[in-house]
């Protein structure tokens, strides 16, 4: 009996929290003349919210909901992904365990890595974050669970690092991860286990405050890989290739520029597609150029909405691309409860 009374002694003062997020997203391929990749228009509209406990400032547990309705269709609700992971935050380090929302976790990684239309259809991480911030600097670590063995679906996570250190205005950082695509339960003879992965290491300099634009930033770095289909003959693959990136931001408009220049890479993007792979398609080209110019309609606390076009140089043609986004972020402290004994 004593210790029922010793227990709420020990806890802290505990906050209901609430989080209420939109995201929608318009994006038009005009990909017609790419034998890499499909022409299409993707959009539709993410509604995700939460509640959660929050107990010494730094600790939380969330639950929520990620709703997907995709523009056109006649279903209600297109997709439903349960969001539920416990959150710590000092200032200097975040983890992450559960479900959580992607968003903004993986932003220093670039189309060779990530392409947009992950975030759009795959906005939940399933696994563990873990990110230390200092003095102009990062590291982080993350796994992301995609696949859960089963007789239908194949084995398959991706485990990755990137990290990032300025010295005055040169910065060198670095990209990694590894996707593990593993066999079915029972197995399945036709499917052979494999990997793909990538590390890009730059250098880089960052003039921002030195001119008038806001932001104004330059790297190259070596792209890297290995890309394996064990059990068969010439099965690995270990392509290298440079990156350059140019990014620039004055007052409302920004412009991305990155170019890559190298050994063709996804090799089994024919057999597997964007189950194995998570990068953009135009990297099975010897070289690939991407420019992205937006202008921000909105910037503040609460909603950030953005209109852009992304022109793609690929297969010595132009290829075009419009994006428009909106995403409104709202949170709160709905009841706060404080512990009954000191």
């Amino acid at each position: 009996m004593c210790f029922l009374f010793f227990v709420p002694a020990c806890l802290s003062a505990q906050t209901l929290d609430w989080k209420a997020g939109m995201y929608y997203f318009f994006d038009n391929t005009e990909f017609g003349k790419s034998t890499l990749t499909d022409d299409q228009t993707m959009t539709g509209v993410h509604l995700t919210p939460e509640l959660g406990i929050k107990w010494e400032n730094n600790h939380g547990i969330y639950a929520g909901v990620d709703l997907l309705k995709k523009s056109g269709t006649n279903d209600f609700i297109d997709d439903v992904k349960a969001v539920v992971y416990y959150r710590y935050a000092d200032g200097k380090n975040t983890f992450y365990a559960g479900a959580f929302p992607r968003k903004a976790l993986l932003k220093n990684y670039s189309a060779v890595f990530i392409q947009d239309s992950i975030r759009y259809f795959r906005p939940v991480m399933n696994g563990l974050f873990y990110q230390s911030d200092g003095d102009r600097a990062f590291f982080n670590v993350w796994l992301d669970w995609t696949g859960a063995q089963s007789e239908t679906m194949r084995e398959s996570f991706y485990l990755g690092t990137s990290g990032y250190k300025a010295f005055g205005t040169l910065f060198a950082d670095f990209q990694a991860y590894l996707f593990h695509y593993a066999n079915t339960r029972p197995s399945t003879p036709t499917f052979n286990v494999s990997e793909q992965f990538l590390l890009q290491l730059s250098l880089g300099v960052d003039l921002a405050g030195k001119t008038f634009f806001d932001r104004l930033d330059f790297s190259a770095g070596v792209l890297a890989g290995l890309e394996r289909r064990r059990n068969t003959d010439n099965g690995t693959w270990i392509p290298v290739g440079a990156v350059l990136q140019l990014n620039a931001t004055y007052k409302r408009f920004g412009v991305e520029n990155l170019v890559y220049a190298g050994q063709k890479r996804l090799r089994l993007y024919k057999q597997y597609g964007g189950n194995f792979y998570w990068n953009t398609p135009f990297l099975q080209n010897e070289f690939y150029a991407l420019s992205k110019w937006q202008i921000r309609l909105f910037n503040n606390k609460q909603v950030d909405a953005k209109i852009g076009m992304n022109l793609h140089f690929s297969e010595k043609t132009i290829l075009f691309e419009q994006v428009l986004s909106l995403t409104v972020e709202l949170s709160g402290r709905a009841i706060e409860q404080r512990k009954t004994f000191e």
